[in-house]
């Protein structure tokens, strides 16, 4: 699994290049090649990370898994026209994106000082 999440990864910066580097010849003028390189990227990138959360330990996978599926449904939705089933995606990526950072969160609520000294978590 991690061979193939570095091959993944490769793709993932592949697509990045194949979105920046026209998008720089071109001013940021918005094209079809800009949308679908987007999308690619997001789902490279979020594949990338479901496999390389697969090949690791158990501890904090469902938050990894959690956010590597929201990155692919994101890029997935971007091949996709306007309507309920793009809006059902979107929806379900925010909601992802939420009750991961809140899983965040409140990992670090946990663990910090309960009286108060010691200062905020670090990210």
């Amino acid at each position: 699994m991690r061979r193939l999440s570095s091959v993944f990864f490769f793709f993932a910066l592949a697509a990045l290049v194949w979105l920046l580097l026209p998008d720089l010849w071109t001013s940021f003028h918005p094209s079809a090649r800009h949308q679908e390189a987007g999308a690619l990227a997001l789902m490279f990138v979020g594949s990338s990370f479901i496999c390389l959360q697969l090949s690791g330990n158990w501890k904090g996978m469902l938050k990894g898994l959690l956010l590597g599926l929201a990155f692919v449904l994101w890029g997935g939705e971007q091949f996709l026209r306007p309507g309920p089933t793009v809006t059902a995606i979107d929806s379900a990526v925010i909601a992802i994106f939420v009750l991961d950072m809140g899983l965040v969160i409140a990992g670090h609520l946990e663990a910090s000082p309960k009286d108060g000294h010691g200062g905020p978590p670090r990210c």
